[in-house]
Parts: structure tokens; sequence; C-alpha cells
């Protein structure tokens, strides 16, 4: 938008990249990546989801796309992912573990329909992760113990399952009336806890032009394969 004629920014279709960083002790890995392709027009979010093992080429170097981030930074990766897919990714969204728990506390939880019991108990690292079968509603901490859960045998495609649910259940949410009228305030707070390139003023333009919408999610993972090569195990997207 023009900011002297004081119009709103228009936000037509974009591309996001998103990433869930977990930066303790010094380290800055990129667990989570995903691209949303967002659309207000048609009322669509779609969301890419990128295994963490996904083998990509730097400087003629095989590396997994999760060591991109802390080694190369965000613009790197940004295009490393644009190259893969032949699309432009305009923004960029970043949130630490810390920040997660606070944003969906701030929305009062989630319930999620959990479809096999999960238990998990890592007494070195401190996390404990016991959910029953069925609707549970869980809150920030308990969520982001949901999407990181790698204990089972489905291993990472398994965790991109339950992130793919998430983020539906998430904006299902987003878009109930009684969250919808604590949006700005959820934003602006929102806003404070994540490292991005959208404005505020955007942030505003993108949710108001999916107000009153029925929301059509749509999920993908990215075709490939695991493959061992030189004994790693990478990602070999087709």
């Amino acid at each position: 938008g023009n900011p002297s004629t004081g119009e709103q920014p228009h936000i037509g279709n974009v591309n996001v990249l998103v990433l869930g960083v977990d930066s303790v002790d010094g380290t800055h890995r990129s667990d989570t990546i995903f691209v949303l392709g967002i659309n207000p027009g048609k009322s669509r979010v779609s969301m890419l989801s990128i295994p963490r093992d996904t083998r990509v080429l730097i400087n003629g170097k095989a590396r997994k796309i999760n060591e991109i981030l802390p080694r190369y930074g965000v613009n790197v990766l940004r295009s490393l992912l644009e190259d893969l897919l032949h699309i432009q990714i305009s923004r960029y969204v970043e949130v630490g573990f810390q920040s997660f728990v606070n944003i969906i506390d701030i929305l009062g939880g989630l319930d999620i329909d959990i479809e096999k019991a999960m238990n998990y108990d890592d007494n070195w690292g401190k996390v404990h992760i016991h959910f029953n079968q069925g609707m549970n509603h869980l809150d920030g901490r308990q969520c982001l113990n949901y999407v990181r859960f790698r204990a089972d045998a489905a291993a990472d495609l398994g965790r991109i399952k339950r992130q793919q649910k998430f983020m539906k259940v998430l904006l299902e949410k987003v878009i109930t009336p009684g969250i919808v009228v604590k949006l700005p305030k959820i934003i602006n707070e929102a806003f404070k806890h994540i490292q991005t390139d959208f404005s505020l003023a955007e942030l505003y333009a993108l949710i108001k032009g999916f107000e009153g919408t029925r929301i059509e999610f749509r999920n993908n993972s990215l075709p490939g394969e695991a493959r061992y090569i030189d004994k790693i195990s990478f990602y070999m997207p087709y």
C-alpha cells in the first residue's frame, strides 16, 4: 500500500516460509520447515511440509535442509526452497519454541483429536509426553510436545502429519467468532514473539482478507523418498 494516502496494504496471494526453531544451548536448528501458500481471494491456505532430512546442494556440497538456517541464514534457505519448488517466497516467519507456547496459550489452547495414545519419557531432556487417544484439550506446552513427538514408527513423516493436523486446527480456531474479536490483540502479542519480514499492517490485512469466509485448508508433503548416500540418511525430493 501507499502510506501517504493512508490506504491499507492489500495482500494478494503470498507464499510464506514458516520455520519452527529450537534455539537451546545457542544452537539454532530449524526443526520444522513448511511453506504456506495463502490465497485470500479463494479463501485457501495450502501447506507444503519439507522433511528436515531433505537433501539440498549448496556450493556443490550435499546438506540436510535443517542445517541451512544455522549455517547460512534464512535468505539462503529461502532461495534454495524457491529453486527446489519453482515458486517465489515473499515472506518468512520464524517461531522459537517458547514463543510458540506463548502464542498458543494466548489463543486459549487447542482441541486436538489424537489418533493413537502418545507416550514418551526423556528423563535426561526432562520431556514427558502422555496423551490419551481421542479429543484432548492441549495448552501451549502440550501442543509443542504434540508437534515435536517423534517416538513412533513413522518418525519424521508421522510428525509432519501431526504438524499439518495442528495447522488445520489452529486455522479453524483463529476464525471462530470468539477469537476473531480478539485477533488484533492476539496478532500484536504474537508479533512480539516471532521473527518475520511481515509488517504488522500486512498481517492485519492478511487476516482481514479471510474474514467471514470458510477457509479451505490443503496439505502436502514434498514428494520423495528416504535414501542412504555415503552412510547419511537423506530425504531425496523427486
